[in-house]
């Protein structure tokens, strides 16, 4: 084992720790920021150590494709909004509340918005809809007497949008798996929206029965107060090329993954922008105001560590070590093996929650798939790769929701005003369920 990739790999996963344990102030230091200087100063190490690394090997690992996907999807998003689709859906869902689908029908649909319209980063419909899941959290919670229920809502809503972007098509995580691993784009993803939903439905039970989040009663009339007073501004009206917008962008994209067309996925998103620009007479303005600039920088991040990682054999050493910990007996004749170091791999990201999943994703996601080639060797199971990236790109994608550093969690319970940090456990207990069920469809189904 190289002591230089041993060092990077204790240097990279040291300022991961230290960034969740704040002793890297995020306010002064983002984690972004701090892995972009790590990776400068393993080049620094790197050249001491007579290994220089060029700026080849530094970009080889960044994989174009999901970041112009990414961003294309963005661009998706900005027009959606500024077209009304998103104020088209959440006029949609009120509709169906007055349907014999009634309420709770109508809110299984909405906390499970996010993952059906699945967008780049899940923070585009927690921003989008939460006016509608705290509406009606709000109203069930008043109709049941419970008002607990206000909480299931919201963080059942908050851990699907983060989960959402692993199986997005849109520069979601999952196409980083997939394109590394060489395989075709969305083949990992049906596995994961099942996951997703089990996800949801654990952390919402687990919230309701077990951890028991109560909001905040003040905070809670105060939003309601709002959203009447903005429905009463509004008037309530949805403009047409809202509805248009959102039914052709959920048609759209339907037909595209059901034909399959010889055509890149950005270029589609671009065709999808230009109609629903020309249609709703979207500003250029309106839609650059979609893009989000953060997970942008989280993947980028992710990527040049990663580069930098596999530039001085980090990713070797942490093979080799992954390999003695399958190996190495805790009892006599008792050892993890290489299926349960797995289970810990596919797992990191959420014990390690970072506030974007791209980051995790994008610099571990070599390892991964070398282990998993690894694990399919040890075992004779060709599925084992593509079950250990499928459980890992779910874990990384839901974990922002629970993430101390900004994770979208944060959203609902600064809406709600309970304690900072409250709604990880119960996502992360969901997040646990839902990899194993999604692992479990590959392995029992193959590819679906």
């Amino acid at each position: 084992m190289e002591l230089l990739g041993l060092f990077g790999l204790l240097v990279f996963f040291g300022v991961i720790i230290a960034s969740l344990k704040e002793w890297i102030p995020q306010d002064v230091l983002p984690v972004q920021s701090a892995l972009i200087l790590t990776t400068l100063f393993l080049v620094v190490i790197a050249a001491l150590f007579g290994q220089p690394i060029n700026l080849k090997e530094l970009s080889a690992n960044i994989y174009i494709h999901p970041i112009t996907a990414l961003l294309a999807g963005f661009l998706v998003a900005g027009a959606l909004e500024a077209a009304g689709a998103f104020k088209a859906a959440i006029d949609i869902l009120e509709r169906l509340a007055e349907t014999p689908l009634g309420l709770p029908g109508t809110v299984v649909i909405l906390v499970n918005m996010p993952t059906i319209f699945a967008m780049p980063c899940g923070r585009i419909l927690a921003a989008a809809l939460i006016p509608a899941a705290l509406l009606f959290g709000y109203e069930l919670a008043r109709v049941r007497e419970t008002p607990l229920l206000v909480s299931v809502v919201i963080f059942g809503f908050i851990v699907n949008a983060a989960a959402s972007c692993g199986p997005s098509p849109l520069g979601g995580i999952g196409t980083m798996g997939e394109g590394m691993g060489g395989y075709d784009i969305g083949s990992l993803a049906n596995a994961q929206q099942v996951g997703i939903m089990v996800i949801t439905a654990v952390a919402m039970v687990s919230i309701k029965l077990i951890y028991r989040i109560l909001p905040g009663e003040t905070i809670i009339e105060e939003m309601m107060e709002e959203n009447e007073q903005k429905k009463k501004k509004d008037n309530n009206k949805v403009p047409a090329s809202g509805y248009f917008s959102f039914f052709f962008f959920l048609i759209g994209i339907a037909v595209v993954f059901i034909t399959k067309p010889p055509v890149p996925i950005q270029t589609i998103l671009v065709f999808f922008v230009i109609v629903i620009m020309l249609i709703s007479r979207v500003s250029i303005q309106d839609l650059i105001g979609g893009v989000i600039l953060h997970p942008v920088m989280a993947m980028i991040s992710g990527f040049i560590i990663a580069g930098a990682l596999i530039a001085i054999g980090s990713f070797d050493a942490l093979i080799e070590l992954l390999s003695i910990a399958a190996e190495m007996e805790l009892l006599p004749g008792m050892a993890l093996g290489y299926v349960g170091v797995a289970v810990i791999l596919a797992n990191t990201p959420s014990i390690l929650p970072m506030p974007c999943g791209r980051i995790m994703a994008a610099a571990l996601m070599p390892g991964v798939l070398l282990f998993g080639l690894k694990v399919s060797e040890a075992t004779g199971n060709a599925l084992a790769t593509p079950i250990l990236l499928t459980g890992f790109i779910l874990n990384a994608a839901a974990s922002c929701g629970p993430s101390p550093l900004g994770g979208i969690g944060g959203i609902g319970e600064g809406n709600l005003g309970t304690a900072i940090g409250i709604s990880g456990k119960p996502q992360q207990v969901g997040i646990m369920m839902g990899t194993g069920i999604a692992v479990l469809i590959i392995g029992l189904l193959g590819f679906i």
